[in-house]
């Protein structure tokens, strides 16, 4: 087995986990938070903000993003068909980097800095924060599964 093919089947692993990480998010735990208090909702928000910045999740948020920087680089230097695949499949899961860095981060941080006990804070900030960050959350969502498409294309699966 090639270095490209097990970084490749690294890549299927780590995008289709974020994808199930950000679908949960979209379908399960942002709408459930939508019909609790926003003074609960700001505050399970905030509290996972917090431990999403520990080393399982950022292995498999950041390990995916190493994987694919790698794939590209061997993509470049590789002459077969998979170089395509592999190329867009790192872009697609790049590009989710990009959406959390640029839209869900400077989201969270507004989030965090919003007094939970404040019921009027409160609802003003989930009001702003759930939809946009929501749908955000779809775009990385469909981004990861693009990118789990595009790996296992590039498998010859």
């Amino acid at each position: 087995m090639t270095a490209t093919t097990v970084l490749t089947l690294l890549g299927v692993v780590g995008t289709g986990v974020m994808a199930g990480v950000y679908v949960a998010f979209s379908v399960m735990v942002m709408p459930s938070l939508d019909r609790r208090p926003p003074q609960e909702a700001v505050a399970f928000m905030q509290e996972t903000n917090r431990y999403a910045v520990r080393p399982a999740f950022q292995l498999a948020f950041s390990g995916t993003a190493v994987v694919a920087v790698v794939l590209v680089v061997l993509a470049l230097v590789a002459d077969d068909v998979s170089r395509g695949w592999l190329l867009t499949g790192s872009a697609a899961y790049l590009l989710t980097i990009v959406v959390t860095g640029g839209f869900h981060i400077p989201r969270n941080n507004a989030i965090d800095a919003v007094d939970a006990a404040d019921a009027a804070a409160s609802d003003v900030a989930w009001t702003a924060y759930s939809r946009p960050w929501t749908l955000g959350n779809h775009a990385r969502a469909l981004l990861c599964v693009v990118a789990l498409l595009a790996y296992v294309a590039a498998l010859g699966v």
